[in-house]
């Protein structure tokens, strides 16, 4: 019988990426099926050389220690190095049906894909570093500039907002902290208004953080560098803050900081999908690269194409969890269509559409959570809250610090 090699492509590591990459080793390289006579190689394309846990970034900005134990070098885990895993550090510049290319134009031909690329946010929350000592001099300039102000503005009460804020005040109570945010009540999206309010009253009762709501910035001088009407570069490359600025506001106030960091949103990876659809419906659209319940593109040209993370549209509220389990939805099956040994087409497994949910960290002490509907108590939250941010928990859910057990992708295993 004839071996067939089939590539495999993740583009993207993180909590997506690197599950897909955990679930594919188990089922496909750690006890590999020689009935078919496959040998599978498997690329992983990040443009930074290990994972960084994004959900501890405001407090590694505070605590620049804890930061730098946020970034896992991938040399450091030992099933990354089996010799039919590639590590492909690079920026991926565009995607089409059976080849990704590179910014420094290598172009890695596929037979399956995960796109888990994720979304972009500005510097300093979003990470230009591509190396672990280079995200260690980022969180010390940071921390520099944050340490020596008097007075910090944080403008955007989305999460991140809002949890910058409680970090900086707890971590440095005698800086006076702002929070800027357009709207009446902070946190945009799927939430109860009750929670909205609780969060107010937390950051300014329990903490002491200073709130501006309803009212946009309309000028700020000197602008930071995000604030540019054109941006050439990505996103985590242009920084976001701002020292010894002023902020005028639209309702005619003006505030001033020692240090103003903008935390307004993020910004899509639509313009490196170069996939034509093949309907009416564009394979990008409002809230990401539209994917059906197993995970694959919602195309039928595209069956080999899987995209899971944020830079899908599966969820309204972009989580880690839930990017974990796309991942290890579409991993397996990937590695069922290419471990069946007949010719019928396996049956495919498919992620269910989970309620929204938000945990907001304010701080070591203060935090709050809404599953769907239910806003839960802070006895009942605490059993998901550590003081590391769930750093150690993302570590042993992605089998950073061991090897993950082989199983067959025609069972089921714990996605994390």
């Amino acid at each position: 019988m004839t071996t067939k090699i089939v590539n495999i492509v993740v583009a993207g590591g993180n909590y997506a990426g690197l599950n897909a990459m955990r679930h594919l080793y188990a089922t496909l390289l750690a006890s590999p099926d020689q009935a078919n006579k496959t040998v599978v190689n498997i690329t992983l394309v990040d443009r930074r050389d290990g994972f960084v846990h994004y959900i501890g970034m405001t407090r590694g900005i505070t605590e620049p220690s804890f930061g730098s134990s946020l970034w896992v070098p991938y040399s450091t885990v030992d099933w990354l190095q089996h010799p039919q895993v590639t590590i492909k550090q690079g920026t991926v510049a565009d995607i089409q049906p059976t080849l990704v290319q590179l910014t420094n134009g290598e172009q890695l031909q596929f037979d399956y894909l995960v796109v888990a690329l994720g979304i972009s946010r500005f510097a300093p929350i979003g990470i230009r570093s591509s190396t672990k000592s280079e995200f260690v001099a980022e969180l010390a300039e940071s921390y520099a500039q944050l340490e020596s102000a008097k007075s910090v503005v944080v403008v955007g009460g989305g999460a991140v907002g809002i949890e910058l804020a409680a970090d900086i005040k707890c971590d440095f109570p005698h800086k006076s902290v702002t929070l800027v945010h357009s709207r009446a009540l902070p946190l945009p999206g799927p939430f109860k208004d009750e929670l909205r309010h609780n969060v107010v009253d937390i950051l300014q009762n329990s903490i002491g953080v200073e709130m501006v709501l309803g009212q946009r910035v309309i000028a700020q001088e000197p602008a930071s560098a995000d604030m540019a009407d054109t941006l050439t570069d990505m996103p985590e490359h242009v920084s976001s803050t701002a020292t010894d600025a002023t902020l005028t506001l639209s309702g005619g106030q003006t505030l001033h900081g020692d240090w103003v960091v903008r935390c307004l949103g993020t910004r899509d990876k639509k313009s490196i999908i170069n996939l034509p659809s093949s309907t009416q419906e564009p394979i990008f659209g409002a809230n990401g690269i539209r994917v059906k319940d197993t995970m694959q593109i919602d195309d039928v040209a595209y069956p080999h194409i899987y995209a899971c993370g944020d830079i899908c549209s599966r969820d309204t509220v972009k989580l880690a969890g839930v990017a974990m389990y796309g991942a290890y939805i579409a991993a397996i099956n990937i590695a069922r269509t290419i471990s069946s040994v007949s010719n019928d087409s396996p049956t495919l497994e498919e992620s269910p559409l989970y309620p929204s949910k938000i945990l907001l960290l304010m701080s070591k002490d203060h935090f709050i959570m809404q599953l769907g509907d239910e806003i839960w108590e802070k006895e009942k939250t605490r059993q998901y809250v550590s003081d590391d941010m769930g750093l150690q928990g993302s570590i042993n859910g992605l089998s950073l610090n061991k090897v993950p057990a082989a199983y067959s992708p025609f069972d089921l295993a714990p996605a994390f």
